[in-house]
């Protein structure tokens, strides 16, 4: 027999067509799981046929059940495979049934089973039928993916069963693309590819941060990092916006400025210059929540702007925040009750140097002349009709333009918000207090964070507001 067909004899999952035997072993599954996962039930061992019957009939014991949270809505898996049809069916009613899927620590989900993962969604009782994806990967688990192999003995085959094995082979990949199109499983195109170009007799895992961005594979629990604010929240759009489009991204990854509307000790709006798509003329804008708990997402990623103004949406998870290359098994593991880790990156955040670059030239909150110039911008910062990065547009002022200040004793907080009228309270305590460092900073984070507003009149002659972050002496 030539190498080529046995390849071809391999290329599909453990069917046990020819043989005519089946292995009297077969899944265990259970109520309970891992409860740092939020496992409502566990799938363990060989997958094998009657595995789906004995699933349905779990869950039909249980009914349709409306959580308005994804925890403890999840199925813990550790299997090394089996079965495709069988896994294929399991993974239906896991989609019907809107379970999340979740891989423990010390867990290993391979072959069948990484279909069955691949299954995982959430639908929220008042999405109106829409679901997302809810599979987690542990950074202590293992989850890997290969080519189908038939079990077969070392003898001679007949043209018959030469055909048997090839039309086998095109139904079992057949088979997960129906799953895909049929149930709306998210299986990326470079996924489906890794898979079918992996041999039986290899696997491949998902091992980096930028791999399980790109497939939507959420890795959980995993501490915030600390340090270069800027950095992770540039990786953060990056790997969002990699899995919404399905591409690799290529270290190192161009580090973004950003603006900041809101912010806190535990929560973020970020708005990055415009980098994304359509010859880059998108922005990504960020909302991040530190409070949701480690195995939730953190908040979103969303892509605005550009050549046909589309707007998306991807979920965020803290993983995203760490470089493309790194590791899912170095990543630190995040645990319940643990603070540290979230006051050391949302300091970080609202440091200027590590999140966009300082408030230029700043010895004060208030301007001291009448005219100013634009800095802390690409190309141009927008003029709007209000304080705020949301309100309307109404002109455009190009960077190191000068601008008119008619007051510049009257600094406007943003509209709106608690938090502005606070830092008005910090620029006048510092500037009766130039010398304390502390109020220094506080208000340095104001400004970066867009907090005070400027009237300007342009060059033009146009009049709107500018944030004091985008002007200097």
């Amino acid at each position: 027999m030539t190498s080529a067909l046995r390849l071809l004899l391999l290329a599909v999952f453990c069917f046990h067509v020819l043989t005519g035997t089946r292995p009297a072993s077969a899944a265990t599954i259970t109520r309970g799981g891992d409860a740092v996962m939020g496992c409502r039930f566990s799938i363990s061992g060989q997958i094998e046929e009657g595995d789906a019957d004995a699933l349905r009939a779990l869950l039909d014991q249980i009914g349709f059940t409306a959580d308005y949270s994804p925890v403890g809505r999840r199925i813990c898996l550790d299997s090394p495979g089996g079965g495709l049809r069988e896994a294929l069916a399991m993974a239906d009613l896991i989609g019907e049934r809107a379970y999340g899927t979740a891989v423990p620590a010390g867990a290993a989900c391979e072959s069948g089973c990484a279909v069955i993962f691949l299954a995982g969604r959430y639908r929220h009782p008042e999405a109106g039928g829409a679901h997302s994806n809810d599979r987690l990967l542990h950074p202590r688990g293992r989850l890997g993916f290969h080519a189908p192999s038939l079990l077969l003995g070392d003898r001679a085959y007949t043209r018959d069963e030469v055909d048997t094995a090839y039309a086998i082979a095109l139904d079992s990949m057949a088979g997960v693309l129906r799953h895909r199109a049929d149930m709306g499983t998210a299986i990326p195109d470079s996924l489906f590819l890794a898979l079918l170009g992996t041999p039986p007799f290899e696997m491949t895992y998902v091992e980096t941060v930028g791999q399980a961005a790109q497939w939507e594979i959420a890795v959980a629990p995993v501490a915030f990092p600390a340090g270069n604010a800027q950095q992770a929240l540039s990786n953060l759009c990056w790997h969002v916006d990699s899995g919404l489009i399905d591409y690799t991204l290529r270290p190192p990854m161009q580090l973004l400025d950003f603006t900041f509307e809101e912010i806190d000790d535990r929560s973020l709006y970020a708005l990055s210059n415009r980098t994304f798509r359509y010859e880059g003329s998108a922005r990504c804008e960020l909302r991040v929540y530190g409070d949701n708990g480690p195995v939730q997402m953190m908040g979103a990623a969303t892509y605005t702007g550009g050549a046909t103004d589309q707007t998306v949406r991807g979920w965020a998870f803290p993983y995203m925040l760490y470089p493309s290359e790194t590791l899912i098994s170095d990543l630190p593991v995040w645990i319940e009750g643990e603070t540290a880790h979230l006051d050391a990156f949302f300091r970080a955040v609202q440091d200027p140097g590590s999140a966009g670059g300082g408030a230029g030239g700043f010895n004060n909150c208030r301007l001291a002349s009448t005219s100013a110039r634009v800095i802390n911008v690409n190309e141009f910062v927008n003029l709007r009709a209000a304080p705020g990065l949301r309100a309307p547009i109404v002109g455009q002022v190009r960077l190191a333009e000068r601008v008119q200040v008619p007051d510049t004793g009257r600094l406007v907080p943003l509209r709106d918000s608690q938090r502005g009228q606070t830092c008005l309270s910090i620029c006048s305590a510092f500037a009766a207090e130039p010398q304390a460092q502390d109020l220094r900073r506080d208000a340095e984070g104001c400004i970066a964070e867009n907090m005070l507003w400027y009237q300007v009149v342009a060059p033009d002659g146009n009049t709107g507001f500018v944030s004091r972050h985008f002007l200097a002496e």
